[in-house]
């Protein structure tokens, strides 16, 4: 399972699961704008600490209700806003998030109350948030990495631990369909499958289960939509007025990127959403082109084949930048 682990790697597995051993009381605390594989990596370690008879709680950055296609997972209805967990605990968790600007305010400062912290990640990053971190780039979702550390801690993990993570890795491989689809994660969903629950319900909840307002956001992305001339990369938007002409949600963008992803020939898919003050923008590669260097050179982050990024700028201000950007990235090839 040992990968090609960060330079800001500097426990093991099995360092990391003996410090948890020491611990009495947990925060558990992902990133901001959470996905299956972030909740999923939470809630797998939390059931595990739940069932060694730790104090443990889930925290979320923001105080806003987790998407419809997320909460399924159980534990997920005792999650809290990290500005309402109080008391001072022995070990902060970074699951799945590897600095402190992805944590918000609130959270960080739980984390320099606790009395030890750890970072379990497949995020590359030039710091290291946490006294204890492993961070493996290679893993396909950091829910398989928490399951190594489950099952260290476990001698019989429990169903809901291996739930959770399958969860995980089926949202952050795309079901299977996306490049970090390796043998490692193969092997891993063969595992977790072993245990009694339905893998056929994870994909439902995660694939089929989008609200009328999602699909009806479909139309203004499409209409949107921007190919450049070699059809290499695809951008589209959708901005505030699209959103309240179907009474959508924030999460209910989320699935229009792979709209975008879908066409044949494109190497590259930019879907962004306009906010008050702010562009969300969020990339996707279809082939080895690496996406998280343009996020990265924009004050973003993610991984070769999905990162994403804010820009402070109007819509119109955004979408010029972007394709500037996307003409060069597509321009330089994937091998470079």
């Amino acid at each position: 399972m040992l990968m090609a682990v960060t330079p800001q790697t500097n426990a093991t597995m099995e360092e990391i699961a003996q410090v948890i051993r020491e611990g009495s009381s947990f925060v558990l605390c992902g990133h901001v704008g959470p996905d299956a594989d972030c909740i999923g990596s939470q809630l797998s370690l939390w059931h595990a600490l739940k069932a060694l008879g730790k104090q443990a709680t889930c925290v979320l950055v923001k105080d806003v209700p987790l998407p419809a296609g997320l909460s399924f997972m159980p534990g997920a209805e005792e999650m809290i806003p990290a500005e309402r967990y109080q008391g001072t605990p022995d070990v902060f968790l970074g699951i799945d998030v590897p600095v402190r600007g992805r944590i918000g305010e609130a959270a960080c400062s739980i984390l320099d109350g606790a009395a030890t912290s750890i970072t379990i990640d497949h995020h590359s990053s030039n710091e290291r948030m946490c006294d204890y971190a492993y961070i493996d780039p290679d893993s396909a979702s950091a829910s398989i990495l928490v399951w190594e550390v489950v099952k260290l801690l476990c001698e019989n993990p429990p169903v809901e631990s291996a739930y959770c993570a399958y969860a995980g890795l089926v949202g952050d491989t795309g079901g299977f369909r996306y490049q970090n689809s390796d043998a490692v994660a193969f092997r891993a969903a063969s595992e977790l499958v072993t245990y009694d629950f339905d893998p056929a319900s994870v994909a439902s909840h995660l694939y089929q289960s989008r609200t009328l307002a999602s699909v009806k956001l479909a139309a203004p992305a499409i209409e949107h939509m921007v190919i450049n001339a070699e059809g290499t990369y695809a951008l589209s938007w959708v901005t505030i007025e699209d959103l309240q002409a179907v009474e959508a949600q924030e999460s209910d963008t989320e699935p229009l990127i792979d709209v975008l992803r879908s066409l044949a020939g494109i190497r590259v898919a930019c879907m962004m959403r306009e906010k008050e003050d702010e562009v969300r923008v969020s990339l996707r590669a279809k082939d080895d082109t690496d996406v998280s260097v343009l996020a990265r050179e924009l004050g973003g982050g993610g991984h070769c084949a999905a990162a994403g990024l804010t820009l402070h700028l109007p819509i119109d201000g955004a979408i010029a930048l972007m394709l500037e950007k996307l003409d060069a990235l597509v321009k330089t090839g994937p091998e470079d």
